[in-house]
């Protein structure tokens, strides 16, 4: 049986809200639509995970024990995403571009007190140097 993540993002809306409708309006869906994803997902795991009754709706214990469990699954998946996404990129580089006649300033400068170094030329406290 394969966990559905859409399932799960459903699941936590519900869990967190503990009410369907306020839930579907956070998901930008029909509360119909959410209520049967929930029931298909207690079906595929085999566990109620809400008590529902006239006075709302609570979590059983397989419902905390998912809840629980899908904050590090969604945390997870995202992070799997944004890596696969930066893999598919390829490699990242940041070029620098110099160009002559631009004065470096205080304001590119580190900051603190001056050093012996930084009173004698602002090139030479960061890393540049000077040529021509």
């Amino acid at each position: 049986m394969d966990l559905d993540l859409r399932k799960i993002r459903y699941f936590v809306a519900v869990a967190e809200l503990l009410h369907f409708g306020r839930a579907a309006e956070r998901l930008h869906i029909a509360q119909p639509v959410l209520s049967r994803q929930i029931r298909a997902l207690e079906k595929d795991l085999g566990a109620p995970l809400f008590e529902r009754d006239s006075h709302g709706v609570t979590l059983t214990a397989a419902g905390r024990q998912l809840l629980d469990d899908s904050w590090q699954l969604l945390a997870i998946a995202d992070a799997t995403r944004l890596r696969v996404r930066r893999a598919a990129g390829g490699p990242r580089r940041l070029v620098v571009g110099f160009r002559a006649g631009v004065v470096v300033t205080r304001a590119c400068a580190p900051s603190g007190p001056p050093t012996r170094t930084s009173r004698r030329s602002p090139a030479a406290s960061n890393g540049t140097t000077r040529s021509g």
